[in-house]
């Protein structure tokens, strides 16, 4: 994140609370050793005629028994702005900055010391010492820096003299002893007070003496979190008049100012970017115009379906899948999703089609809830006297050795906690086969990705525009459109893939068949006595959405006429009079899809100090500090 980013949320977040509730940022480590203390704090401030204060702290650290690398240090660089009478109350709000440069450190020995400087929202910390190195007992550093912007101006205070009011010690995470501040101006100090203790204190501190047109002010020991604040004050004019250094403070309503430019432009950005989106998803996910339909169709029965291709394309009742075509890829067709129905719809084709049995091996309870089944891959040429010559396509053949890797007989229930790698494997296969077939202009899958990935860096781009907008100027409105419109895109991800005109007309069949089995009725059903129709069809009313309702359908034939037996199925407790058990059946094998899609989908398991520092005291700026 830019540091300028992060100054103004970290300031939000940490500074603003320090500042209304009093309390005071948690230290660099909340694991302070109880024997490190302050020993001596001397700070010499000496201010020239421009204002500017050249510091100059030394500090004996005593770190304890217990090893540190050494002290930090933090001084308040930005403060609200709110001279009480001297601003109008309808002007922006604005904060005071103190600029801190040439930091310089010095530690034991008289040898340099790494510092790192941090800023931290309206912080800045100073970290001395080496990460690699660790002391104990008593040392001696001395920090020397410039600050601009902490002398106040008589024209300022609206008083007969120029001030410096400091907050010298404000949240120091660990006891200070034998303080002792000194101020020096271009002209003599005329007076000097100081008080301590907690926030806004007013209890006087040790001494404070104007000495030689100096200001000397001591303190024999502050508790950690207590402040110390020093006023001395100067002549008139002394500073020639130097204003405080001040900043618009960043503020939600104002970065997005709405204004006739801001809205104008916020609103033609909307207008043409919902245009252009508008545009890209209609060339992009717009199905091809169907090319003619394959000839077998019956006559119209169903209402309108419009599509996302050529215009409202009418459905027509088909009694037979579209021929040639299995249930997953149909499935798959119809919602550009190979979803764990569409895979589970496979599953029972093949089951259907002799290539394996499901047992089921106890029934679900009266809710459709629980039941257990075990899946059988019947190698030998004998399911209902069909052979097993025919070839099986890449996804199904992928399928029946994911299942079965581990035996020709596993449990369901066994496949939740090690399916999904391979149910990603079956879907890859599946989008591969419709895609292969010329069903869409490319991978289903690989296209919405494209899109979203697409969208994502959009969206970011318009957060990017929208954050900077809003910290450095007031026309941070005129980027909300741009998320907006990322956003959008998004949206659209799933409406990404486009289907040719090979892949409509086949979607055509594919709505009439499955108007035909969301409609037909028990006294509607066209088959042989011997055909076992329900077989046949129940693969695509699961991969449709339409078990129950099929299943449902057949309960009620079974009531009127002989029914061929399911020789795929081997239900817990059915007997010899299978259907005499229809409505069971059609609870129990609705429990199954329903668990099978649950299973297979099931997810694989995951694998894969601030510092302390107050500007309560009541002056500029603020000082705190500990060890490390």
């Amino acid at each position: 994140m830019d540091s300028k980013v992060a100054s103004v949320v970290l300031a939000a977040l940490v500074a603003v609370p320090c500042l209304l509730l009093g309390a005071s940022p948690a230290a660099a480590s909340d694991d302070v050793d109880p024997g490190d203390r302050i020993a001596r704090y001397d700070l010499t401030v000496e201010l020239d005629a421009d204002g500017v204060a050249q510091v100059d702290l030394v500090l004996d650290v005593d770190f304890g028994s217990r090893p540190n690398h050494g002290p930090y240090l933090t001084y308040v660089v930005k403060q609200p702005f709110e001279p009480e009478g001297l601003i109008d109350d309808d002007a922006a709000p604005q904060d005071r900055v103190y600029r801190m440069s040439d930091i310089r450190a010095v530690g034991p020995g008289d040898s340099p010391a790494d510092v790192e400087v941090e800023e931290e929202g309206a912080l800045l910390v100073l970290k001395i010492g080496d990460e690699d190195a660790e002391l104990t007992g008593q040392h001696t550093y001395r920090v020397t820096l410039q600050v601009e912007g902490w002398v106040n101006s008589s024209e300022l205070t609206g008083a007969d003299h120029d001030e410096l009011n400091l907050n010298v010690l404000g949240g120091w995470q660990i006891p200070v002893d034998d303080v002792t501040v000194t101020i020096v101006g271009p002209a003599g100090v005329e007076d000097a007070s100081c008080r301590a203790g907690e926030r806004r204190a007013t209890t006087p501190c040790t001494s404070a003496v104007v000495e030689g047109g100096s200001a000397v002010y001591t303190e024999e020991h502050t508790d950690p979190g207590h402040h110390l604040t020093v006023l001395a004050t100067f002549p008139a004019g002394t500073y020639g008049g130097v204003q405080p250094i001040l900043q618009d403070r960043w503020e939600v309503g104002r970065a997005f100012s709405l204004t006739p430019v801001t809205g104008g432009l916020a609103a033609v950005i909307a207008g043409l970017g919902t245009l252009l989106l508008a545009r890209r998803a209609r060339r992009t996910g717009r199905d091809a115009p169907a090319g003619g339909l394959t000839p077998g169709l019956v006559s119209t029965v169903g209402a309108p379906a419009t599509g996302r291709g050529g215009g409202a394309a009418q459905v027509t009742l088909q009694y037979q899948p579209p021929a040639g075509f299995r249930p997953g890829q149909l499935g798959t067709l119809l919602d550009e999703r190979a979803d764990a129905q569409d895979v589970t719809a496979t599953l029972i084709d093949l089951a259907v089609r002799g290539h394996l049995r499901i047992e089921q091996t106890s029934a679900p309870d009266d809710g459709g809830e629980g039941g257990e089944w075990r899946l059988v891959r019947t190698r030998a040429a004998q399911a209902a006297g069909r052979a097993h010559d025919e070839v099986l396509l890449p996804y199904e053949e992928l399928l029946l050795d994911e299942v079965f890797e581990t035996g020709d007989a596993v449990d369901l229930l066994a496949l939740k906690a090690t399916f999904a790698k391979s149910m990603a494997k079956v879907q890859d296969a599946l989008y591969e086969d419709v895609t292969r077939r010329g069903w869409f202009r490319g991978n289903p899958k690989a296209t919405r990705t494209a899109w979203a990935l697409g969208a994502s860096a959009f969206l970011l781009l318009g957060v990017v525009v929208t954050v900077a907008l809003a910290i450095w100027t007031t026309w941070a409105l005129v980027g909300v459109p741009l998320v907006l419109l990322g956003v959008g895109a998004l949206v659209l991800t799933g409406s990404a893939p486009a289907r040719t005109a090979e892949g409509t007309d086949v979607l055509t069949q594919a709505r009439g068949f499955r108007e035909y089995l969301a409609t037909v009725a028990a006294d509607q059903l066209r088959f042989e006595r011997d055909e076992d129709l329900f077989s046949r069809h129940l693969p695509y009313a699961v991969a449709f959405g339409l078990t129950e309702r099929w299943a449902g359908v057949f309960a009620d034939v079974a009531t009127t006429r002989e029914v061929a037996v399911p020789a795929w199925y081997v239900g817990a407790a059915y007997g010899p009079a299978f259907w005499a058990s229809s409505g069971t059946f059609g609870r129990d094998l609705t429990a199954f899809t329903q668990t099978t899609s649950q299973t297979l989908a099931a997810p694989t398991p995951s694998s894969s100090g601030s510092a302390g520092g107050s500007f309560a005291g009541g002056g500029v700026g603020g000082g705190g500090g500990g060890t490390w």
